[in-house]
């Protein structure tokens, strides 16, 4: 994963001049006195397929987490029929919706939720055809007052600009944004859903809005972890023009759809409450884990009645410091690792700007467990995962904060899980510091558990009679997973206790299996690889790309030269091999296979690297299908990690069919 800037990027927004508002925007309805970040569902996924009885067995589904704040039953688009009715009113698709909208709006009422649906500031709806609210504001937002809905998103499709000669997208939408406000009043929550990042919406929503979005395009979030991470990036450059009654909104939460892992969705839950954001579920409510959308003590954060969003307190791109103040004086914090590799975050009540106290109360807002510090917090947090504070300066009596960190980095900005060799004894370390430093734990104990089959063994003491306040406790273990351990990541969980830590902590790492090659020389193509990353299927060995399916290509051919042995990729591509500091060199025929050129015209170009961990070791320049076969050699000595690397030469990709040919590895 490429390393970000984001605070970087937040500074050059800062520096931005506000943009004047027109006539327009100045006589605007305020936003209406929606108290905190909506919570809810939206029928998103569901597309064009949405319908009477769905939306009434999400409204059901809905109910159980009612509790927990999730009130709004949402249809986002597909529910208009094909034109207005004989009166030019909206009216529902007849075969989807055959009771009207005024009776489902009823029902969801009844389970005592709260209705939106969604509305276009065009001619047409952005999905389903539907007739869009253009020069029907006043009429659309009578009629949707009439049938009881609640929440409007109202979209930005289908502008005709021709109406607007010479204006931009942001006076365009200055002028349209307002005329349904009004029309709706202050008593309907109002998404403005302006994505087109050349409206900017953040610099003028918060006059009008409940919530606007804070995408640069219209690009809805998918169910990826790449995904929520580049839209929260994005969100948190808006976020200092959010606030009170007009929240940020970057999108809706995945967990329960299974595209992420139940750490990577407690993530973005994490920080969509720390930015004060909507929470309105994609999945299925009766699919979506409650123990990670409602979890009450991050739902209060996000719900707090301050309403004012997180800012950076400290952040290098990989690893982030949020903090984010709340009423009645607490403070919420999130430890955010967006790295690959569990990693330590820090900080302080300084840092945090806390008031100043000689003790503190942390509560972990996932777990609920509650400790305390005279000012250094910090948590081992997982790989995409996030740890939540919330800290106050109310004194009580709970254990120093502890931090159990298992296999901590080695290696400043290490982010990669660290490799151990099947049927060998590999070193790692578990190390315990008494953070909170409020008082010394005596009776310290640590344990480490491994997969099945696994051996793991203390080498040095996993016991220590006291830990003095602010101390580290470290144990040296030796870690063997059995010879026939498949190359992928294993998980390594732990506990440490001590008589203040009665209950103890809980900690976790992920560590890679993987085999170096053998002594001698061996093709890569019989060596298995630790990654692989490629443009259009997968990399296939001793053949060509081909396409997309699996075993689709053909004989490796550069310059119509023939190859047995070697890698076909289709740029941009990236095959990764553990070496473990073994092996020495690395060479191979780079070259633009010839199943892509086409009687009378080359296509493809791409430019062919090798890299010893973070170290260019040889390069091609950019080869297109006129180059005859490059020989590559490369000295990998010493490295734990080379990759080959093809990247794309500035043609479309589709054509950069690329080989590896004779592709070898000599190692010790």
């Amino acid at each position: 994963m490429r390393r970000r800037v984001t605070a970087a990027l937040a500074a050059v927004l800062l520096a931005m001049s506000t943009v004047p508002q027109s006539g327009a925007m100045a006589r605007s309805a305020a936003p209406p006195a929606i108290d905190t970040p909506p919570m809810g569902w939206s029928s998103r996924a569901l597309g064009c397929s949405v319908s009477d009885a769905s939306v009434r067995q999400a409204a059901t589904g809905l109910a159980a987490l009612k509790a927990a704040g999730y009130r709004h039953v949402i249809i986002d688009d597909c529910w208009e029929a094909g034109k207005r009715d004989s009166s030019g009113r909206l009216a529902a698709d007849p075969g989807r919706f055959p009771d009207g909208m005024k009776a489902l709006v009823d029902a969801v009422h009844a389970e005592g939720l709260k209705f939106g649906l969604t509305l276009s500031a065009g001619t047409k709806t952005c999905a389903g055809g539907g007739p869009g609210s253009y020069g029907h504001e006043a009429d659309d937002g009578a009629l949707v007052k009439e049938w009881g809905v609640d929440y409007v998103k109202y979209d930005y499709c289908s502008i005709p600009t021709a109406d607007f000669p010479g204006q931009n997208s942001q006076a365009i939408a200055q002028k349209l944004y307002p005329r349904m406000r009004e029309a709706l009043g202050d008593g309907i929550a109002f998404a403005m859903n302006n994505e087109d990042g050349n409206s900017v919406p953040w610099l003028w929503g918060g006059r009008l809005a409940t919530t606007w979005r804070t995408n640069v395009v219209t690009k809805p979030i998918s169910d990826s972890y790449a995904s929520m991470l580049g839209i929260w990036e994005t969100a948190m450059l808006r976020l200092q023009y959010a606030g009170p009654h007009s929240y940020a909104d970057p999108d809706l939460l995945q967990a329960g759809l299974g595209g992420m892992t139940d750490t990577e969705y407690r993530t973005q839950v994490s920080l969509w409450a720390m930015a004060a954001a909507p929470l309105i579920l994609q999945a299925a409510p009766d699919k979506a884990p409650a123990a990670i959308v409602a979890n009450p003590r991050v739902v209060a954060v996000d719900q707090d009645a301050l309403g004012r969003p997180a800012a950076f307190a400290r952040t290098d791109g990989w690893y982030h410091v949020l903090s984010r103040p709340l009423a009645g004086g607490d403070t919420a914090v999130a430890l955010y690792n967006e790295s690959d590799r569990e990693k330590t975050i820090s900080t302080t009540a300084s840092e945090l700007k806390l008031p100043a106290a000689s003790r503190y109360r942390v509560e972990d807002l996932w777990s609920g467990a509650v400790w305390s510090t005279t000012g250094d917090i910090a948590a081992a947090v997982p790989a995409h995962g996030t740890v939540m504070y919330r800290v106050s300066t109310r004194r009580d009596s709970s254990a120093p904060l502890p931090t159990y960190e298992i296999d901590p980095a080695t290696v400043l900005g290490e982010t990669r899980p660290t490799t151990v060799e099947p049927g060998k004894d590999n070193s790692l370390l578990t190390r315990v510091t008494n953070t909170g430093g409020t008082a010394p734990v005596r009776n310290v104990a640590v344990t480490l558990t491994v997969p099945d089959g696994w051996k793991a063994k203390a080498v040095t003491p996993s016991t220590s009679g006291r830990l003095a306040p602010g101390a580290t406790f470290t144990t040296r273990w030796t870690v063997t997973p059995p010879a026939g351990a498949a190359q992928r990541d294993y998980p390594l969980t732990g506990k440490v206790t001590s008589d203040r830590w009665n209950d103890g902590l809980d900690g976790s790492a992920v560590v890679h299996v993987a085999t170096a090659p053998g002594s001698g020389t061996s093709y890569l193509s019989d060596v298995p690889w630790a990654t692989m990353v490629n443009h259009l299927g997968p990399v296939e060995k001793d053949m060509s790309g081909g396409n997309a399916a699996a075993g689709d290509g053909h004989p490796l051919t550069i310059g119509g030269v023939r190859y047995a042995k070697g890698l076909g990729a289709q740029a941009p591509a990236e095959i990764g091999y553990y070496t473990a500091g073994r092996c020495t060199t690395v060479e191979f025929y780079a070259g633009i296979d010839d199943e892509v050129d086409a009687p009378g015209a080359v296509r493809g170009s791409a430019d062919f690297q090798v890299w010893a961990d973070g170290e260019l070791a040889a390069r091609t320049g950019v080869l297109t299908g006129d180059n005859a076969p490059k020989k590559v050699t490369a000295s990998v000595k010493g490295a734990g990690y080379i990759r080959l690397v093809a990247t794309n030469g500035g043609d479309n990709a589709y054509f950069d069919h690329t080989d590896f040919a004779d592709a070898k590895i000599t190692c010790d």
